[in-house]
């Protein structure tokens, strides 16, 4: 590996992010411009390739971080499928060698998880602590990182339904096939919390610099549950973004089984945030908002603080 430069002086609490160039690791960097809170150190996969022990271990024991958010994952829920030996390398071993060498330089790792890991037939918004059961290899892989997170003393952050500016996401996929006149078919019969993920990586930020009265982030322990308030399926999600944009096209509503997608979803993955909201001592912003918000460029006063 090539020297690294000497970190800067240290400001208050230290974050180092993996997986910094995507969807919610690029959220956790944009924050940094914001000039409070603690200090967060982005690497993304060409700065720190997690796959890679040696390097893991070197990185982070060179930036000696108090905690490291993982966000570095294998997210591509259909191509898993036909790879499953890369996503269980990534989401897995990725996530045991992050682990060990967060341990080894005495730092605590928070791991994204996915609201995939349930399989949908609760019907009712999902507990921290219901049965697991992932239905497609990208699920199973994310499963078997969080359970190395947590084995080895890591917290799990569950989210699912992520848009943003960092990455390709279903909300700008639909707007630009729409602007491109395209015909839209989306899925009616799966139901979650659409999230902007910039909100994902608000509230990890207030549990993990204990900005919240009563909470001392050193004691953060297990698994919670991080989205938007409300829920919808993917069709009120697309319909509600073009509504926004002012697009007047045309949605039609398909079942999952028409649709035919590689992978299986769970139709119902809603999360329950209770827990969060009450260490938060605040209410989560509405996925409508939080999407009018994004699509309309301001980050919006209430969704934490930082």
């Amino acid at each position: 590996l090539p020297r690294l430069p000497t970190p800067a002086r240290r400001r208050s609490l230290r974050l180092l992010v993996t997986g910094a160039g995507g969807l919610l690791g690029s959220e956790f960097v944009g924050l940094r411009s914001e000039g409070a809170g603690p200090e967060i150190i982005g690497l993304t996969r060409a700065q720190l390739d997690v796959t890679a022990a040696d390097e893991a271990d070197q990185v982070i024991g060179h930036h000696r971080p108090d905690w490291v958010v993982h966000c570095a994952a294998y997210t591509a829920v259909d191509r898993a499928e036909e790879e499953p030996q890369e996503a269980m390398r990534v989401n897995h071993g990725g996530t045991v060698n992050v682990a060990a060498a967060a341990a080894r330089h005495r730092a605590r790792l928070l791991y994204i998880s996915t609201d995939y890991v349930f399989d949908g037939r609760k019907g009712a918004p999902y507990l921290p602590s219901d049965p697991v059961n992932p239905l497609s290899v990208y699920a199973r892989t994310k499963r078997a990182g969080e359970e190395a997170a947590l084995a080895a003393g890591g917290v799990s952050v569950r989210t699912g339904w992520l848009y943003g500016a960092g990455g390709g996401n279903f909300v700008d996929a639909i707007l630009r096939r729409a602007q491109a006149g395209e015909r839209l078919r989306v899925v009616h019969d799966q139901r979650g919390r659409p999230t902007w993920a910039r909100n994902v990586a608000l509230g990890v930020v207030e549990l993990l610099s204990g900005s919240v009265a009563g909470h001392v982030a050193r004691g953060l322990d297990g698994v919670w549950h991080l989205a938007d308030g409300g829920d919808a399926t993917w069709l009120e999600l697309a319909r509600t973004a073009l509504r926004l944009r002012g697009l007047r096209t045309e949605v039609a509503g398909v079942p999952s089984q028409e649709w035919g997608a590689a992978a299986s979803r769970p139709a119902y993955s809603v999360l329950d945030v209770a827990a969060t909201e009450a260490a938060l001592a605040r209410p989560m912003m509405p996925w409508w908002t939080a999407l009018e918000s994004y699509l309309s460029g301001t980050p919006g006063a209430s969704t934490g603080r930082v």
